[in-house]
């Protein structure tokens, strides 16, 4: 619904998957939002950023304009661990080092090691060999793209990229985007154990007994 929107009022809009923080504690390869964008056929998008050495490591091999297939989150084993395949082309590649002009980053030395830039028809997508989060516009722009170019944008962020996007992004061109993982700020994402039901917040109705 949201995309359709964007389209039709031509919004440019920024898509946040928080439960995917590396931030927090996150992975930050889970490809749930990316499998949905291509299943949907979504143009003129970028993913920033997307940790998967495998990835980097076989752009870099194959080299920029190549043609390659990738199956990404391949090396994680955890219950998130959706491997998702894909035929990209690479765009670019980069030592990942570059300097911040944008929220917590700004006037700082960032590193996401060696950098692949991938387009996957139409779908960009940043792989970095260091994890971390996308914390500002920085992580877009430093491998030389042009961020206000973009009609809609995803980073795997809880809350930090907000100040490394607000030049571009009101709040309302913003987007938590509710998937499975690590971090997901809904607990119902998650298989509870041993745990005594009801439960707030977990269950609508919870009775609070103090006697």
């Amino acid at each position: 619904m949201e995309l359709q929107k964007q389209q039709s009022e031509d919004v440019p809009l920024l898509f946040a998957d928080p439960a995917d923080n590396s931030g927090g504690g996150g992975r930050g390869s889970t490809t749930y939002i990316l499998e949905a964008f291509i299943a949907a056929a979504i143009k003129n998008c970028v993913f920033s950023v997307f940790y998967d050495v495998a990835a980097v490591d076989l752009a870099c091999k194959s080299g920029v304009n190549s043609e390659i297939e990738i199956t990404l989150n391949s090396q994680e084993t955890n219950e998130y661990s959706k491997q998702l395949k894909v035929k990209a082309r690479v765009v670019s590649l980069h030592s990942g080092k570059f300097r911040g002009h944008y929220g917590m980053v700004a006037g700082t030395t960032a590193d996401t090691g060696k950098t692949a830039v991938l387009d996957l028809g139409g779908i960009t997508v940043i792989c970095i060999s260091k994890r971390q989060q996308c914390r500002s516009s920085d992580f877009i722009s430093a491998f030389g793209l042009d961020v206000s170019s973009f009609s809609s944008i995803v980073v795997k962020s809880r809350g930090h990229f907000r100040a490394g996007f607000s030049h571009l992004f009101s709040d309302d061109q913003i987007i938590e985007v509710d998937v499975p993982s690590l971090t997901s700020p809904n607990l119902s994402n998650f298989k509870w154990s041993y745990l005594p039901r009801p439960v707030y917040p977990l269950d609508n109705y919870t009775p609070w007994d103090l006697d």
